[in-house]
């Protein structure tokens, strides 16, 4: 991630100061010295994922690079600031060179240039005296977007095999018309292992969605929030315009629970209830779902049996279990082995050993199978996949043992693809922290946020190409290294709508983006307090974004912040009182 940050720095100081000594005497040769110092850091860094799981003064060094990098951000933004002050903020989202057009801005704002030169030349001091090999990437893997700017086909891949029986017999039990209230079906299985797939699929199903009149489908997770459940499970089910989705959501507890109750009760419904962990929430849930019509089932996903028998003990939960070994391969195979590459040297005896022995670590998770094939899909050559096989088994990876033992391999597969995406797609993927688990994310509104952030910058000599498909194109390449999985698409059923991130992947970019400071998020409700507010003092976490999730209680947030750079709130509904002193 360090790479990423001083990159992103560097692309953005060089931009700067380049233009800048156009007007200003003697600054060229300072910049070109300049750029080859940047240079050599990005290929110090180049690496520096894999090696600071190992190396702890490492890992301080590249903590320090990774400070002063957002220090000599800080500078530049700045700058840009009072060169936008001056000139207006007209045109201020063009390149920078759009701002510094007069030699006078330029000459007035020198001081700021020295800083951020004088803050580069800091990190470069800070280099330690490893050996480099290999040039860096620098803003030449921005600008290689350029040629990997396509059209996606988004044909839907079999992902998960061995689901054709479990889905039938998911479906034989919707549509079997029991004559009983609360009819409840369950998918039950440990993270990772389908379980929201297969709910998908039945849902998606044609003979379903003709079998019931009215279908709703809403993630749990483990901060259950009763009344956004009935609230969307509602809105789904009458589709109010707008007026009338306002006077629904003013509604109390009880008249929302009601009606909810009298949409249903007179129709024959399916309700898909997914990630539910705890037998309280149904409880809470329970009294708003009618007998409705004969026939009328709710759907559970849950990775705990006793919820799945506590909601229904007529019912035996549907438990889905591992991959086997073959089946694990045949997976693997799929995403590893694109469809439009025939069979050659590249699935010979030596890769399928390498495969299997990796595959069969991921426990028979097709969660860990498809990020591990798709991680694989980009390495071509044996010593390629001999590489990934050896990071994986005896990679020291420390920032596991933090983790869930349950998942201590599948962690290890997830931690070896963040460690392989660019340093431009790093930040990237750290932003999806900001959201809260099962939170269904426009892919618009994510690629705003990227550009806002400054994790999207114009192609060089490509002005005709927009920002907002470069960002496109960085979320597709997300979603095609299986790190995010696209939730909804248009209506020409061929562009991202929404999108989402397992919550196992969020797991890893939380812990990734809190170490990195990067990004700190607040719970309210997680917060034990039992007042209306809760107070919050970052005391030992310089984070330069915060997250503030959805919850009723009042926000004080107290301290300074100088290194604060955004501040996001998931709802409205949380009110903040910002306390800077």
């Amino acid at each position: 991630m360090a790479e990423a940050i001083v990159s992103l720095a560097v692309e953005r100081i060089l931009d700067l100061l380049i233009h800048e000594a156009v007007f200003l005497k003697d600054v060229k040769d300072q910049v070109e010295s300049l750029n080859a110092e940047l240079k050599r850091m990005q290929c110090f860094l180049k690496d520096a994922d894999r090696k600071l799981e190992q190396d702890a003064l490492f890992q301080n060094r590249v903590s320090e690079i990774r400070d002063l990098a957002y220090d000599a951000e800080d500078v530049i933004d700045s700058f840009i600031l009072k060169a936008a002050h001056q000139r207006g903020f007209h045109g201020i989202i063009k390149r920078f060179t759009s701002i510094f057009t007069k030699p006078c801005h330029l000459h007035k704002n020198g001081v700021q240039v020295k800083a951020i030169q004088t803050k580069l030349q800091n990190i470069s001091k800070n280099l330690p005296a490893y050996e480099i090999s290999g040039d860096g990437e620098g803003s030449s893997a921005i600008i290689k977007v350029q040629q990997r700017l396509r059209t996606y086909s988004h044909v839907e891949e079999e992902d998960v095999v061995s689901l054709e029986v479990s889905t039938k017999d998911v479906m034989t039990m919707l549509m079997t018309e029991e004559d009983r209230p609360h009819a409840v079906v369950s998918i039950v299985g440990m993270g990772g292992i389908g379980k929201t797939t297969l709910a998908r699929k039945v849902y998606n199903h044609v003979e379903v969605r003709h079998h019931f009149d009215y279908l709703a489908s809403v993630y749990i997770s483990q901060q259950c929030k009763p009344r956004e459940v009935v609230l969307s499970v509602l809105m789904e089910v009458l589709s109010p315009s707008k007026d009338e989705r306002e006077l629904i959501e003013k509604l109390d507890e009880n008249e929302l629970w009601k009606s909810l109750f009298d949409a249903l009760k007179e129709k024959r419904y399916l309700v898909v209830l997914d990630d539910i962990w705890r037998s309280e929430d149904w409880d809470i849930l329970k009294p708003a779902f009618p007998r409705g019509r004969k026939g009328s089932k709710i759907l559970f996903t849950t990775r705990n049996r006793n919820v799945a028998l506590h909601a229904d003990p007529c019912n035996t939960p549907m438990e889905l279990s591992p991959l086997t070994d073959d089946e694990s391969w045949i997976l693997l195979s799929r995403k590893a082995f694109p469809l439009n590459k025939t069979d050659s040297h590249i699935r010979s005896e030596e890769f399928e050993k390498l495969g299997r022995e990796m595959v069969k670590k991921c426990g028979g998770l097709p969660l860990a199978i498809i990020v591990l094939g798709s991680l694989l899909a980009r390495k071509q050559s044996l010593d390629d996949w001999e590489t990934v096989h050896r990071n994986f088994f005896h990679g020291h990876l420390k920032g596991l043992q933090q983790l869930d033992h349950q998942y201590g391999a599948v962690n290890r597969i997830l931690v070896l693809s963040y460690n392989d995406l660019p340093y431009h797609l790093k930040p990237c993927f750290l932003y999806l922290a900001h959201y809260p688990e099962d939170w269904e994310i426009s892919k618009k509104e994510l690629i705003r946020l990227w550009i806002a952030e400054g994790f999207i910058s114009p192609l060089s000599g490509s002005e005709e190409i927009l920002m907002e498909d470069v960002g496109e194109q960085f979320l597709e390449e997300l979603i095609d290294r299986s790190l995010v999985q696209v939730w909804r698409r248009d209506y020409t059923g061929t562009k991202v709508k929404t999108c989402r991130i397992h919550d196992l992947l969020r797991n890893l970019c939380v812990g990734k983006a809190e170490k990195e400071n990067f990004l700190k998020f607040i719970q309210p409700s997680l917060i034990e307090n039992s007042e209306n507010s809760v107070d919050v003092t970052l005391v030992t976490s310089m984070p330069r974004r915060i997250a503030i999730h959805p919850g009723k209680r009042d926000v004080h947030l107290k301290g300074e912040h100088p290194q604060l750079r955004s501040l996001l709130l998931i709802q409205e509904e949380v009110k903040l009182v910002i306390s800077v002193i």
